[in-house]
């Protein structure tokens, strides 16, 4: 795989991220932070549901 980041930058995204998960669990409650510092969102896209049933998947 290829992976091209443009504008740079992202690519701290990745070592803090890393960085976080070597501090332990008491670290979890700062990935909400590091998600909102890089304009991230998680969630559950509407069609995810669709292709979970289409495929027999498991989430």
């Amino acid at each position: 795989m290829i992976e091209i980041i443009s504008p740079a930058g992202f690519e701290h995204f990745f070592r803090e991220v890393a960085e976080l998960i070597a501090a332990g669990p008491e670290a979890a409650e700062e990935g909400g932070d590091l998600a909102e510092r890089y304009g991230l969102q998680f969630g559950e896209p509407e069609w995810l549901p669709g292709i979970v049933a289409r495929f027999g998947l498991t989430v």
